[in-house]
């Protein structure tokens, strides 16, 4: 994978501020600040430190009193006291059971509900939310233990894919691109929650859901090429979707599942009508799958217990990256 990436390296330096075929395909623009290589790229690394990156679909995670006023008043839910107190008990003990360092969670409500949680947890002093698309205000949240340097929205950008030059979409929810330095290396996390449904325009509207992600990595990428960047979230759709091809993409920017050696019998997030699913997922860069545990794959974990049914329809995706 080093080699891929100085490939990819190599290119943006080719590229430089002119057009460029692989850029115009992306849908992106070089830095004209950056010349290709991060200051220090080349430089010796610290000693890795072992990150717990954790991605998890809580369903619904409401609170007990109307305070979301961007949500009309018959879409907000409000549940009752006992039951949210509960809910928050049991995920902060998933998320302490699988040790997670960085927890991106989709379906939060706001942000009072991420300080509830933080709490309850005794960990996670940073934090942010996006307010994004959904109108029952189902959004995705980040939780960490390292300082959040920068977060940027994209739910307000229009853009089309690349099978339907006319129809414009935003994103479902939002695409959270959190930015964090750990351990001198910068860590970017695009923490995602694609539209659901099987019809023929849900299908379309996650294809550009997924093009334009990966527009929003490799513009990443042209900014901070040494940077290790994580999709993660519920895609809503298995890896071998063709929708989900197009987030992949091809070398020298192939990206790839955390999840690929997993026994096939343990690989799934989700189970509907009986069938299992793998629907929630990390899927890292070349950079970022460097990082990777080396006694991967037993570093990556999807978990399946009762613990989690109680909570949520969904099983939180963990991977640990070796940061330096």
């Amino acid at each position: 994978m080093g080699a891929c990436f100085r490939a990819f390296v190599g290119l943006a330096l080719a590229c430089g501020l002119s057009a460029c075929p692989e850029n115009a395909s992306e849908g992106v623009q070089p830095n004209p600040l950056d010349s290709g290589l991060d200051a220090g790229a080349d430089a010796p690394r610290p000693d890795p430190v072992p990150v717990t990156v954790v991605t998890w679909n809580v369903l619904n995670l409401f609170n007990d009193v109307r305070d979301s006023l961007e949500i009309t008043a018959s879409m907000e839910d409000i549940v009752p006291t006992a039951q949210y107190q509960a809910k928050l008990t049991g995920l902060a003990g998933a998320l302490g059971t699988l040790g997670a360092d960085i927890a991106v969670l989709q379906e939060v409500e706001n942000q009072n509900v991420v300080d509830d949680l933080a709490a309850r947890t005794g960990r996670f002093p940073h934090s942010h939310i996006t307010q994004g698309n959904d109108p029952r205000g189902i959004d995705i949240a980040i939780l960490s233990e390292y300082p959040i340097e920068k977060v940027v929205s994209h739910k307000d950008v229009l853009f089309k894919a690349s099978t339907d030059p006319v129809t414009n979409f935003k994103f479902a929810r939002d695409v959270l691109e959190a930015h964090l330095v750990i351990n001198g290396r910068r860590v970017v996390l695009l923490g995602v929650h694609y539209k659901s449904g099987l019809t023929d325009s849900d299908k379309l509207k996650r294809r550009a859901e997924a093009e334009k992600t990966r527009s929003i990595l490799t513009q990443v990428k042209f900014d901070h090429p040494s940077a290790a960047v994580v999709v993660l979230g519920d895609f809503n759709m298995s890896p071998e979707a063709e929708e989900m091809q197009a987030l992949y993409g091809a070398p020298p920017l192939l990206l790839s599942s955390v999840t690929t050696g997993m026994p096939a019998g343990e690989r799934y997030s989700v189970t509907f009508g009986g069938n299992k699913q793998l629907y929630d997922d990390q899927v890292v860069d070349p950079v970022g799958l460097t990082l990777l545990d080396p006694t991967f794959p037993s570093s990556v974990f999807i978990f399946h217990s009762a613990e989690v049914d109680a909570f949520a329809d969904h099983d939180p995706v963990k991977a640990v990256y070796q940061v330096n």
